[in-house]
């Protein structure tokens, strides 16, 4: 099957809508036909921070409507599925972006921070998740594109908390997987996106926004939201207009019996892999990771 990716009739919720990627993803999908329910907590004012997203998509002749709230409380997820379905019907795409990010000393930062962090970047999808399954169940259809890291991958400075966030988005994609109900037509899968936004600005110099733009990542967690996606429980690295599939790798089993345990722990052999997030993007971002090690 070829040609363009077509939504007509389909339904999304994206969460952290407003800026960066998440507003790439709702912008893209909505040209491509969906109708999308633009979500994301309220601005520090009180005014409604998905609202010019959802002007913007409606001038360009798409289909969208605002869903104000916190992604981590019960409340606000159901009341964007109870959203999407009185103005467009049952959801069938649930993008989980909404995230935030913090670096800090592990010695220094206190569980409070980091329960904070968690409680959006966890807590918040799996709040997000709960409301939504039983609406895909139903229907026997569904597409989901959690939002991890590289940082949950392979690590990154300063990040534990965040990194732990990001990591289980594995996890829950690939236990979902298996929890599809038997004949439901359900994938599962997880972003790793390497762009410039608001939250990597601090990372990225800002002449290398558009060589990194999050427009470029848009196209991949599209496809993942498509019924052409027929694969459940992988990871997508994306990033510059480049992509690659993530695996999990194990090595060789080794019996206990083959020495003391010294010599069998010394000796197991390990994949090559990458040594932390930045090594890792490397080969997504070229240019830019050049010209910063320059």
């Amino acid at each position: 099957m070829s040609g363009a990716l077509d939504f007509a009739g389909r339904t999304a919720i994206v969460t952290g809508a407003t800026k960066g990627l998440g507003r790439a993803y709702a912008h893209w999908l909505a040209a491509h036909g969906c109708a999308v329910v633009v979500s994301n907590r309220k601005a520090p004012d009180g005014s409604s921070s998905a609202r010019t997203v959802c002007e913007e998509i409606v001038a360009a002749g798409g289909r969208a409507v605002v869903h104000d709230g916190p992604v981590q409380t019960p409340e606000a997820a159901e009341e964007m599925v109870r959203i999407a379905r009185q103005h467009f019907g049952t959801p069938d795409i649930f993008i989980s972006n909404a995230g935030v990010q913090a670096f800090r000393d592990f010695g220094s930062v206190t569980l409070d921070e980091m329960n904070a962090l968690l409680e959006i970047n966890l807590h918040g999808v799996l709040v997000g998740l709960k409301a939504i399954w039983p609406a895909m169940a139903e229907a026997g259809y569904g597409r989901i594109v959690l939002t991890g890291s590289s940082a949950g991958l392979w690590g990154q400075v300063g990040s534990a908390d965040y990194a732990a966030s990001k990591a289980a988005m594995v996890g829950i994609a690939r236990s979902l997987t298996i929890d599809v109900p038997t004949g439901a037509d359900i994938c599962v899968n997880v972003i790793a996106p390497a762009a410039y936004t608001p939250m990597s600005a601090g990372s990225i110099p800002a002449e290398w926004a558009g060589y990194a733009s999050p427009d470029h990542v848009a196209p991949v967690v599209g496809w993942l939201c498509s019924d052409r996606c027929s694969t459940s429980g992988g990871i997508y690295h994306a990033g510059a207009g480049n992509v690659r599939r993530v695996q999990i790798l194990e090595g060789p089993v080794h019996k206990l019996s083959e020495g003391d345990i010294d010599s069998v722990m010394r000796g197991l052999t390990a994949q090559p892999e990458w040594t932390s997030s930045f090594a890792s993007g490397a080969e997504i971002m070229p240019e830019l990771v050049k010209a910063m090690t320059a």
